[in-house]
């Protein structure tokens, strides 16, 4: 009994530490102007359904300074070559490379990201991927942020929901909205402690300087994990409190290709402990604590009971919160959605990705 207590008590401290760092958290939005170079990458795998209106995203960005646009085809066996050929010969902004060109030390997409950053003719990166929505500011909003002095820069994105959502749309988006929320949240106590490939950037130097991806070879993603490492070393980072940079990424509505997603990521959060151990205590704090849920309800369902409803209401507030100062929509019931759903889920892919190597994502395998 006292480890569950404990338990509860170690998780309720990590949700009012966020809605903590939620609400006081200071945006730094930045309205000036600046006219940096900045090189877009985007590695693509299969993309052709993605490609045109990803395409048709960046030719119509605001930004007024030199810019060039990265397409990195990592491996396709469709028609993505094709369709990045016809767009470079109308538009000399974007440029055509093959992961197939890249370092053999490196494996997938980092590979891909790798060979694109060092093709790319400026210093200033920004990252997303092929399929998500790009508002035409994003480019000159982001650029604002490095042109304060930062070097690695944390935008956020949201999982796309409308009326064609089904059950497994809404739970994504809902508990996408909580890592959103979650970033915004730790950046007040210092830094973001995650990020994603969908939106961000960082400059040209800081990855010469960390050596590139190598040192996270093992970790499936180029994203958290590279942001960990190079905070450790010293960057830079910040997150991009800015609706004007804000995107909206792919929507998934197969409960096997989300859980897989999802497994992909906490694979790499089973080894964020090389990088920062902190981090790795407060996962699988959370993580223990799901487990121990089922635990307390055969030993104390009174307890149970009281210690769930204050669950609820403290994860609400997290959301509402959240939800408001990201200028992002929230839905109550797709809140409760989550909240049923929610533990199983953990502990589903929490399991899964031990076994990650038995999977696929987008046609190949993970490891």
């Amino acid at each position: 009994m006292p480890f569950l207590i404990l338990a509860f008590l170690f998780y309720f401290f990590i949700i009012l530490s966020f809605l903590y760092g939620t609400i006081r958290f200071n945006s730094k939005n930045k309205n000036k102007s600046c006219n940096l170079g900045v090189s877009v990458i985007i590695a693509i795998r299969n993309g052709e359904k993605a490609l045109l209106p990803i395409i048709g995203h960046l030719q119509q960005q605001d930004y007024r300074g030199n810019i060039e646009f990265i397409l990195v085809d990592d491996e396709s066996t469709d028609n993505t070559k094709k369709i990045i050929s016809d767009i470079i010969f109308k538009d000399r902004r974007f440029k055509y490379y093959s992961s197939s060109q890249g370092s053999k030390h490196l494996k997938n997409k980092k590979r891909a990201l790798d060979l694109g950053i060092s093709n790319a003719n400026y210093n200033y990166l920004l990252f997303t991927d092929v399929d998500c929505l790009l508002p035409e500011s994003w480019i000159s909003t982001m650029a604002t942020y490095y042109n304060d002095g930062y070097n690695y820069l944390v935008g956020s994105s949201f999982s796309k929901y409308d009326k064609d959502s089904n059950y497994v749309s809404k739970f994504q988006a809902t508990d996408f909205l909580l890592l959103m929320i979650m970033c915004r949240a730790s950046a007040f106590f210092g830094y973001p402690l995650a990020s994603s490939g969908q939106n961000q950037g960082f400059t040209k130097k800081l990855y010469k300087d960390m050596g590139g991806f190598r040192k996270i070879n093992s970790f499936l993603g180029d994203d958290t994990a590279f942001l960990q490492f190079c905070y450790k070393r010293g960057a830079k980072p910040c997150f991009i409190d800015n609706i004007n940079a804000q995107v909206i990424s792919r929507r998934e509505s197969k409960i096997s290709k989300f859980l897989i997603q999802r497994s992909r990521w906490v694979s790499d959060a089973n080894k964020i402990w090389k990088i920062n151990k902190f981090f790795f205590t407060l996962l699988m704090g959370v993580f223990l604590f799901y487990l121990s849920l089922p635990m307390l309800f055969f030993i104390n369902a009174y307890l149970f009971i009281t210690l769930i409803t204050f669950k609820i209401l403290i994860e609400y507030l997290l959301f509402y919160y959240g939800a408001f100062f990201l200028s992002s929509n929230f839905y109550f019931r797709n809140f409760i959605l989550w909240e049923i759903f929610h533990a199983p889920y953990i502990i589903t892919v929490g399991l899964m990705s031990y076994f990650i190597r038995f999977f696929k994502w987008k046609g190949r395998r993970l490891i």
